[in-house]
């Protein structure tokens, strides 16, 4: 951190207000009999620069909470090391599936599965990604997760992806219960990530987005969408913003074409062709529209770059007990990552920015 940088104005992905970055006064987390709590890091001591750069990289910057809407936060200070973060917000109803997506797509970037990309991530808040790597052991070993809860303000997890440019940048993912984009309104402090994102990723599952092929004749809305579509409408760059529309748990539509077709794909090793997102774009565009999910639709018209993706977080439905009894199979969990990735400027590929157009 140089000097410069330790004066710099940035923005808190929490509370979304603007601060000047200091690092006069660092914290750590500390567990202790009397339960947890932040605490001050003295480093004056530290004249060893290996060391106390070592030091420095566990400690947070508590964000002086401007508007005093939100509960006290830290910030890592890896917020301010590698310019600023990508936000990535995860929006969908009650059950539709980014629970379980968030947590196989971090679990399978984090074993290097995009690295055919130039793309490798490490997390880089230490505190915050323990509590995310015990969900993903838990998913990992057959169990259901738990939906999120509602007026969640942090964040679920940070990383720092390296790219083969040289490029580092941090990563911030949100993943907030549906609920709170309608039950709160525009006063959720949950959902107001979307006021601040980077990108977005649409999430539904076939119940919800597809009710006609079950038959049902029950009307087909997604509050969720519309709610943060509505609370988006603040935001004069609201179109340019990157956007993949998730159809999730589609090894339940795995006999129905198109899906059947881009379920079983494995591309990841594939170089980047932008025509590839195109073509599922496309084809999960015609599937949805034949049965009438103008949610999903609305959402991908509605953004000057989107695209459209099948995918499923387990391979198989959960049964009475929360258990996936035979383990979790992702398949193409990390299409919409690559594609917000590429449409970021993340992905060195001259195909890159082609993607979502």
């Amino acid at each position: 951190m140089t000097a410069s940088e330790s004066g710099k104005r940035v923005q808190c992905p929490i509370c979304l207000e603007f601060f000047t970055w200091r690092e006069d006064e660092l914290y750590k987390r500390v567990v202790d009999d009397s339960g947890a709590r932040w605490v001050k890091a003295d480093l004056s001591g530290i004249n060893n620069p290996v060391k106390r750069k070592d030091r420095r990289a566990r400690c947070y910057v508590k964000c002086p909470n401007p508007s005093k809407e939100n509960r006290e936060h830290f910030l890592p200070v890896s917020h301010r090391d590698h310019g600023d973060p990508i936000v990535i917000g995860l929006v969908g109803r009650h059950e539709s599936g980014k629970t379980h997506l968030l947590t196989a797509m971090i679990h399978e970037a984090l074993r290097g599965d995009l690295r055919h990309h130039g793309l490798t991530f490490e997390p880089a808040d230490e505190l915050r990604h323990a509590a995310f790597q015990r969900e993903i052991e838990q998913l990992m070993r057959g169990n259901k997760l738990q939906s999120t809860k509602e007026l969640k303000e942090d964040f679920a997890t940070y990383l720092l992806v390296r790219t083969a440019a040289g490029k580092t940048r941090p990563i911030v993912f949100f993943d907030v219960a549906g609920e709170d984009f309608v039950q709160s309104g525009q006063h959720s402090l949950g959902g107001q990530f979307v006021l601040g994102a980077s990108a977005l990723m649409f999430v539904d599952h076939p119940d919800g987005a597809v009710p006609a092929l079950r038959g049902t004749q029950e009307m087909n809305s997604n509050p969720a969408f519309s709610g943060a579509l509505e609370r988006m409408g603040r935001r004069e760059d609201m179109k340019s913003l990157p956007v993949a529309v998730v159809l999730t748990k589609a090894d339940e539509l795995r006999y129905e074409h198109p899906v059947d077709h881009w379920i079983r794909r494995d591309d990841l090793r594939e170089a980047l062709d932008a025509e590839v997102f195109r073509a599922e774009s496309r084809d999960v565009y015609a599937f949805l529209d034949r049965y009438e999910a103008r949610p999903m639709l609305d959402v991908f018209e509605r953004f000057h770059r989107s695209t459209l993706h099948v995918v499923s977080a387990t391979g198989a439905e959960a049964n009475d007990d929360n258990l996936f009894p035979r383990g979790v199979r992702p398949a193409r969990v990390l299409r919409p990552l690559l594609a917000l990735l590429s449409m970021c400027g993340l992905v060195d590929h001259p195909q890159a920015m082609e993607v979502g157009t």
